[in-house]
């Protein structure tokens, strides 16, 4: 009965973490060096596919597209990659890459550790704000984000959480790290269009009904701007690590 239940894995999730070991393998062997430009590869594909996206969104990536890209015949990717659902799940792993010099967590310093990890994974995010758009499969399972987690878990190896509340924790602050971030590149947000979003509110909202936020609006402090700053993302990841901190 378990086994007629159980759900295939994404073929993009395969994909990825075919593409995790083809890159270790090549900094393992040394295999980057001068020459001549290396053939077609999932690499290649997925980096061309990134570099779209940064320029145009998620939208404007297709298999042909990538193709046109690397100057090949778009049937050349059916080698290396099936449908545009699959390669954008090795793309939003690969663009989640941790940087190569990035410093390791210090579980003396655990607090510190993870509020340096949750502002490098939100950097990622608004470098690449595409990969906000790209739907996820329960808890991290691709390469990247599971070494954004490795590195989590290695800052909290020290602190008295159990091993559950550990990668409660984990992800808490995934999900903390990626909605702030989908919040600070929200257009109304981003654009700075302040006067319109409380012109709307203004005409939907009664007192009767939301007294609280009518009493706030009333006031010309709350609703100058509503921009996201980074002291609104410092204020929510303080309150969690305090909260962790707690149990520790």
């Amino acid at each position: 009965m378990g086994e007629q239940h159980r759900r295939p894995t994404p073929a993009g999730i395969e994909l990825a973490w075919r593409a995790s070991r083809t890159r270790a393998d090549h900094q393992a062997d040394g295999r980057h060096r001068p020459g001549p430009r290396p053939g077609l590869s999932l690499e290649r594909i997925v980096a061309a596919a990134i570099d779209i996206a940064d320029r145009e969104g998620l939208a404007a990536v297709s298999l042909a597209r990538v193709a046109s890209a690397l100057g090949t015949a778009t049937t050349s990717l059916y080698r290396h990659v099936r449908a545009k659902d699959d390669l954008v799940m090795v793309m939003r792993d690969a663009a989640a890459a941790p940087p190569p010099d990035l410093p390791a967590p210090d579980p003396a310093r655990w607090r510190e550790s993870l509020a340096d990890i949750a502002w490098q994974i939100y950097d990622l995010y608004r470098r690449h704000p595409w990969t906000l758009q790209v739907p996820t499969f329960g808890p991290p399972n691709t390469p990247n984000y599971l070494l954004w987690g490795e590195l989590m878990l290695k800052a909290l190896s020290r602190t008295r959480l159990g091993p559950h509340d550990q990668l409660r924790a984990v992800t808490l602050i995934f999900g903390y790290v990626r909605e702030q971030a989908r919040l600070s590149l929200d257009p109304v947000i981003a654009d700075g269009a302040a006067e319109d979003y409380f012109r709307f509110l203004g005409k939907v909202m009664t007192p009767d009904r939301y007294p609280m936020f009518c009493r706030l609006f009333a006031d010309e402090a709350n609703t100058g701007s509503i921009g996201y700053t980074a002291e609104d993302f410092t204020f929510g990841l303080d309150r969690i690590l305090a909260g962790l901190a707690e149990l520790e």
